[in-house]
């Protein structure tokens, strides 16, 4: 029995369930790494993670985000797109989706975990 010989040698697949992976965002080189590989987003994407990380210490209510994309040329940005745009940047980000936060009462914060690292313009000055 061929087929019961090849089961018993298969490798047993390797869950990754529970796990989190680092984030590393770089506001001067304007790059977000993902375990230590790049993450492609797109020019609305990247600047909304842009404004989360860069406002890290407080909730963003959806208000401020939907002048904040209204002005990126991105008029009438209806409310419900920020959750659009939001979704996608989670989606990117896989296991580490956790460090957009949704706060209660109709918001969104970057909260950077362990292992996760943000890197902003001031450390490049000496």
């Amino acid at each position: 029995m061929p087929d019961a010989e090849n089961r018993a040698t298969a490798p047993s697949p390797v869950s990754l369930a529970g796990r989190r992976s680092t984030v590393a965002v770089d506001l001067a080189a304007n790059t977000v790494l993902l375990d230590g590989v790049p993450v492609s987003f797109t020019a609305m994407e990247h600047s909304l993670l842009r404004y989360l990380v860069e406002n890290l210490s407080r909730p963003i209510p959806r208000e401020e985000l939907q002048r904040f994309l209204e002005s990126l040329d991105c008029p009438g940005a209806a409310f419900r797109s920020i959750d659009v745009y939001v979704g996608r940047v989670r989606r990117k980000l896989g296991s580490a989706r956790h460090v957009i936060a949704t706060v209660r009462g109709g918001g969104y914060q970057f909260v950077p975990g362990p292992g996760s690292t943000v890197r902003g313009p001031a450390e490049y000055c000496i």
